[in-house]
């Protein structure tokens, strides 16, 4: 199996990291020298392509694009019709339509499309999912996600028409997939989205209250405009019969090598619940190559991708920001 990603310098080089654990073939677009001697030498990279177009003219089966936000729905038709495989880093798109066009193209070609958010590999996710399901909670009335950091975007991440919005739309939607991972589906929106003071044309911070379908209630809050944040908790869900609650211990070793996770273990009702350290890029990587090796759906469909697009969108319609 061969892949060729797009880009291998930043966070490319987290997808070669993880890509190279898996035996694959890898090949990358690159015209900097320098990284792209880098890639050769730490992830054994075995061919360089200078160009977009000898990439989709080689012989790899998975194209892996780490690209602007406003790239992602021309670079994914053209690897389709060059009959490639597609991972996309999140978000799949800038808005539903560009989104949409990438779905439907996919499925004409008969060809798998998954975009790359970690956040919705990490077992702690799963992990509370469970104990939603399986009622160990009872009711579910609140759910609470958050993130708060100090942002440095630069580049392209500081213009509104390249990320298609601000921080929400790039960093936000992980957090996102795992309010509505928690929460299912949702009847009503209530936000502010605004810039602080961030050096960047769209938001820095957001804020959102979510009705669920459930009778519970979400609340979100996302910032880039946040200096010295404290550690505090990145879910919480609260239930007539108990809480669960990020362990502060275990997110403090998340993102240590070898450790590749995004979130701390669960805590219910004071007990830490012991959670696999999985690495959750590899992790996401592996689903994707069975996916297309045994023709499978893959693990984190493009429809869900949507809904988390969409979350973010109906928090940026409910907050009247201009760009939506």
């Amino acid at each position: 199996m061969k892949v060729v990603v797009v880009g291998c310098r930043g966070w490319g080089q987290v997808h070669l990291r993880a890509l190279s654990q898996l035996g694959l073939d890898l090949e990358i677009v690159e015209r900097n020298k320098e990284a792209a001697r880098t890639c050769i030498e730490k992830y054994g990279v075995k061919k360089v392509h200078e160009d977009y177009s000898s990439a989709l003219s080689s012989d790899a089966d998975i194209v892996d694009l780490v690209v602007p936000h406003h790239l992602h729905k021309d670079m994914t038709l053209a690897a389709l019709k060059a009959g490639k495989h597609v991972l996309v880093e999140k978000p799949i798109a800038r808005n539903e339509k560009e989104a949409l066009d990438m779905i439907n193209a996919a499925k004409a070609a008969r060809k798998k499309l998954m975009v790359t958010d970690q956040f919705h590999f990490d077992p702690a996710v799963k992990a509370v999912m469970g104990l939603i399901r399986e009622g160990r909670l009872g009711r579910v009335h609140t759910i609470i996600v958050r993130s708060q950091v100090l942002g440095r975007p630069r580049d392209w991440r500081t213009r509104l028409e390249e990320m298609g919005g601000g921080a929400l739309i790039d960093g936000g939607v992980h957090f996102v997939n795992t309010l509505l991972n928690f929460g299912g589906e949702y009847v009503e929106v209530k936000a502010y989205a605004y810039r602080a003071f961030v050096q960047m044309e769209g938001d820095d911070t957001s804020m959102a209250l979510f009705k669920f379908k459930s009778g519970a209630y979400g609340l979100f809050f996302y910032s880039w405009a946040y200096p010295n944040p404290p550690l505090l908790p990145s879910y919480e869900v609260v239930g007539d019969a108990g809480v669960v609650v990020e362990d502060l211990e275990t997110k403090r070793k998340t993102w240590a090598p070898p450790r590749y996770r995004v979130y701390g273990d669960p805590v219910l009702n004071g007990q830490k619940l012991d959670i696999p350290d999985v690495d959750v890029f590899a992790e996401m990587f592996k689903g994707f190559i069975e996916a297309v090796e045994e023709d499978l759906e893959v693990p984190y469909p493009p429809e869900l991708a949507l809904r988390d697009l969409k979350g973010v969108l109906d928090i940026y319609r409910a907050a009247g920001v201009p760009w939506v």
